[in-house]
């Protein structure tokens, strides 16, 4: 059986191979024999010949740990090695040197078309307002509706939120990466950080009791009090001191078996050291490749200083401290990242570079 086959060669064991079709289709199964112009493989419905000469070379660019970029279309990625064919040659790159990588991109899961890409086109360095393990990609710069930030090297970046300088808050936050671990397959990154303050309100608020009088509906006198807990803001803007928050998170990310994407896991943790309140804060979360520009995010957090979304909408107190939170955040060109989630603020964008 003779079937010409467009697609680009990877391996999953030593003799497993998965082609992708030109037209769109793949086929996967165990390696019976290769020469310099053809494949033969053992599928599920018989033994295939494949020409080479028809293979789609898929295209990737390589970050390496020492700061060096190798861009070329894949040979092979087998025995964790990828094998590139180069405008410099053929070259083979050890994963464990890889610090992540850039593919041409890839369709929804469940299409016949899905190319397999190692990272999305959005490593996420928060998880809504909290951060993770990683830091920004060495040179890049992002503006969004609340901050901007600037990545000083691959460990060390720094962001501010300017809306707060309106209210004399001249804040900074810097971010740095302590460890990084691991290869393409599976990667883990730690990082802590501080965000320093000059002025202004928090943003978090506490409970307190009030009394709220009852008013007569026909004289508008007031005729008792009632007792109540409510929301008040920890902070105002008219605060001149100095505040600051401390933080400290760690991501492990894994390949996906069938190399679509990452699954990344993160957790952390943050206090908010305020003349009025010592204010922590606990998450974990996950997000979730779909395709390389369609990333979805969970995450559930204790935090007794931030009302849910329901609870601001309707006026109301709940003393239970844990709550969630889902989103997805879509990149949509190589720039501009949007994104909605539960939780305040709902929507979420910014722009990098």
């Amino acid at each position: 059986m003779y079937i010409v086959i467009a697609g680009i060669v990877f391996g999953q064991e030593s003799q497993e191979r998965i082609l992708q079709l030109k037209s769109g289709d793949r086929l996967s199964g165990t390696l019976v024999s290769e020469n310099d112009s053809s494949i033969v493989l053992q599928t599920s419905f018989g033994e295939v010949l494949v020409l080479k000469s028809s293979i789609k070379p898929q295209s990737i660019t390589i970050y390496l740990k020492d700061g060096n970029i190798v861009s070329g279309d894949i040979i092979s990625n087998i025995e964790g090695n990828f094998v590139l064919n180069t405008t410099f040659g053929r070259v083979t790159i050890d994963k464990n040197n890889i610090d992540r990588t850039s593919e041409a991109g890839a369709t929804l899961p469940g299409t016949q078309k899905q190319e397999e890409f190692y990272y999305g086109n959005e490593r996420l360095i928060d998880i809504f307002f909290d951060p993770t393990g990683y830091t920004m990609e060495k040179g890049s710069i992002y503006f969004s509706g609340l901050s901007w930030g600037v990545a000083l090297s691959e460990n060390v970046d720094v962001s501010s939120s300017y809306w707060r300088y309106f209210m004399a808050d001249l804040n900074v936050r810097p971010k740095f990466r302590l460890a990084k671990m691991g290869d393409v397959e599976s990667e883990q990154s730690f990082a802590v950080g501080f965000h320093l303050h000059t002025a202004g309100h928090t943003g978090k608020q506490k409970i307190v009791n009030a009394n709220i009088p009852r008013y007569d509906p026909y004289g508008g006198a007031i005729i008792s009090y009632e007792m109540t807990k409510q929301w008040e803001s920890v902070g105002n803007g008219e605060d001149s001191f100095l505040w600051t928050e401390l933080f400290a998170a760690v991501t492990t990310s894994n390949l996906k078996s069938d190399k679509q994407g990452r699954i990344s896991y993160h957790a952390g943790a943050s206090v908010i050291l305020h003349r009025v309140a010592t204010m922590p804060r606990i998450w974990l979360a996950f997000d979730s490749d779909i395709t390389s520009r369609f990333k979805i995010i969970g995450q559930v957090y204790y935090d007794a200083f931030q009302p849910s979304f329901k609870e601001l909408t309707q006026d109301r107190v709940n003393d239970n401290p844990f709550d969630l939170d889902f989103g997805f955040v879509y990149a949509h060109n190589e720039n501009l990242r949007f994104g909605i989630h539960f939780q305040p603020y709902i929507i979420l964008f910014y722009f990098k570079f």
